[in-house]
């Protein structure tokens, strides 16, 4: 899993659970929903956005910083020279049978 993808993900679990707090912090502006929208879209959806995207650049500088980032290329590489054959033969071979379908005990 590339480091991108890890901060996407966390990107938008932190982006929903902040917008159901503030939902709830800015219910006063609720009568208003409809002006801020028709007025003000442009700035809501650019500050929404950048926040979006500071949130993502945060995480995948935090990932990177704790070693994270070659983590899905390593695991990758260890699965590909597995299925070749090396390191652990009987790993090798149940590999083998998972792609092909056939399952033996």
């Amino acid at each position: 899993m590339q480091p991108w993808k890890i901060a996407v993900g966390l990107g938008v679990a932190i982006t929903g659970c902040a917008v159901a707090y503030l939902a709830n912090r800015f219910a006063f502006l609720g009568p208003y929903a409809g002006l801020i929208i028709v007025e003000y879209w442009w700035p809501v959806t650019l500050h929404f956005l950048a926040a979006v995207a500071t949130l993502m650049a945060v995480m995948a500088a935090v990932l990177r910083s704790l070693g994270l980032v070659d983590v899905g290329r390593k695991l990758d590489l260890m699965e590909r020279s597995t299925r070749r054959g090396a390191g652990d033969q009987e790993l090798a071979r149940r590999l083998g049978e998972e792609a092909d379908g056939t399952f033996t005990e």
